[in-house]
């Protein structure tokens, strides 16, 4: 398909919305019932993962070889205004597939989308940080410095974007030093989406350098919560992780 041919990013949202409710198993959408939390209000036409990556597929095919990252920004925000989950996901997922293309204000746009409660659910936020804003901080690395300010946010999805965008760089041992001061700045944060998304991150800090993630736990002791603590050590022998849930309890607290 030709440049001049190829759909704008408001023809292939509407053209998104038909294939998703065609491939719908129930309409209107409904509210999720597994995998979130009684008070998070996620709504869902059904669709299973692989179906979702076929549409996803499909109208990709259409606009890879005409768009460019503007594009693709402006049909995620166009996507990102669907009730259910899966039409905001898709324009995530196709978002990705732009990852050479993105600039760096998309870094504002995202954060307008996650405070705007348009990524409002822990898998919106973690679909957004691991394939799209990792990619972006890759690009312009300067960027991720904004994520400390994000840590200090009162919005819970921007808290957790600012662990859940490093994941995928701790993992191959970059921005370590920063992965580490978010997790240090959110340690007093209560919510278990926070502690999980911690601890994940320091699992992944630890792939590469091991000794210094039992470092800064030993360091850090009972300040880490014990869910955060757990999901970081996951990957350490079980004698190593017994000695660290020991030695990081705090006094007369259950391990």
């Amino acid at each position: 398909m030709t440049r001049s041919t190829a759909p704008n990013p408001r023809q292939l949202a509407a053209d998104a919305r038909k294939q998703l409710r065609a491939a719908a198993q129930h309409w209107p959408p409904r509210r999720a019932t597994s995998f979130f939390k009684p008070d998070e209000e996620v709504y869902t036409i059904g669709l299973s993962a692989p179906k979702l990556r076929q549409v996803e597929r499909r109208l990709y095919g259409s606009v890879r070889a005409s768009w460019g990252g503007a594009a693709a920004v402006q049909f995620a925000d166009v996507l990102l205004r669907e009730r259910h989950l899966e039409g905001r996901s898709l324009g995530l997922m196709l978002l990705a597939r732009f990852s050479r293309d993105f600039e760096a204000d998309l870094l504002a746009r995202a954060h307008d989308w996650l405070a705007g409660d348009r990524c409002d659910n822990w898998a919106l936020t973690d679909l957004l940080g691991t394939k799209v804003l990792a990619p972006l901080l890759q690009r312009f690395p300067a960027l991720a410095e904004r994520l400390k300010v994000w840590a200090g946010s009162r919005n819970l999805w921007l808290r957790r974007s600012a662990l859940v965008a490093l994941v995928p760089l701790a993992r191959q041992g970059q921005q370590l030093a920063l992965a580490y001061s978010v997790a240090t700045k959110l340690q007093p944060d209560r919510s278990d989406l926070i502690q999980k998304a911690a601890g994940w991150l320091l699992r992944e800090c630890g792939r590469t350098n091991p000794r210094r993630l039992a470092t800064y736990l030993m360091a850090h002791g009972p300040r880490v919560p014990r869910t955060t603590l757990r999901y970081a050590i996951e990957r350490f022998p079980q004698a190593q992780r017994d000695e660290l849930m020991e030695r990081t309890r705090a006094a007369g607290a259950p391990a």
